[in-house]
């Protein structure tokens, strides 16, 4: 059974950290990476405009892997609602729908790292678009959460890194203790 698999979480919370470093279970597949498109379409001089066309392209790859029958993983801020519905069309295709959320304790842990991230020569998200984001990821978070068929919750507000904090399998959540403040609700949905 093919997978969809969305990781998801603000701007600066360590998505593409965990992707790219993390688990050999995404070494496996091919991981969609707006940021990295946008690079790669516009260069590294260019710093601008092609947000819009990354997100594009990661729309029109992610539908022919849905076509094909393909497995494949979304990197997302889930600020909007497009993977939430891809996410249930792809069930309705047949596939397992994995949600991996990367959160942190409040917006200006991600301001600072994206902040960081832009020191070293990194792609910039204005402050404005960060905050903005940052509630709408929370509250996508719990929708994502309540369609998946497994997810993984990690807390990556310390430097210590990404922490498991969550899982759901078979409709099951187990959580990790101690859960930090924005995961509380995980302990309600638990029951």
């Amino acid at each position: 059974m093919p997978s969809f698999t969305v990781v998801a979480g603000p701007n600066g919370s360590g998505k593409t950290t965990l992707t790219r470093y993390g688990r050999e279970a995404f070494q496996q597949l091919s991981v969609l990476d707006p940021d990295a498109i946008a690079q790669a379409l516009t260069g590294a001089s260019d710093k601008g405009g092609s947000a819009i066309d990354a997100g594009r392209e990661v729309l029109y790859i992610a539908e022919a892997a849905l076509a094909n029958g393909e497995s494949f993983i979304v990197e997302t801020t889930l600020s909007g609602k497009t993977y939430l519905h891809m996410a249930k069309r792809a069930q309705t295709l047949g596939y397992t729908f994995v949600f991996i959320f990367v959160g942190t304790s409040g917006v200006q842990i991600n301001i600072e790292r994206v902040h960081r991230r832009v020191l070293k020569g990194g792609h910039d998200v204005p402050e404005e678009d960060q905050r903005r984001r940052f509630g709408r990821s929370m509250a996508n978070m719990r929708v994502a959460l309540s369609l998946s068929d497994r997810a993984v919750f990690y807390d990556n507000s310390t430097e210590e890194g990404h922490r498991k904090i969550a899982t759901k399998r078979d409709g099951a959540i187990t959580v990790y203790e101690p859960l930090p403040t924005w995961a509380e609700f995980l302990r309600e949905e638990k029951n």
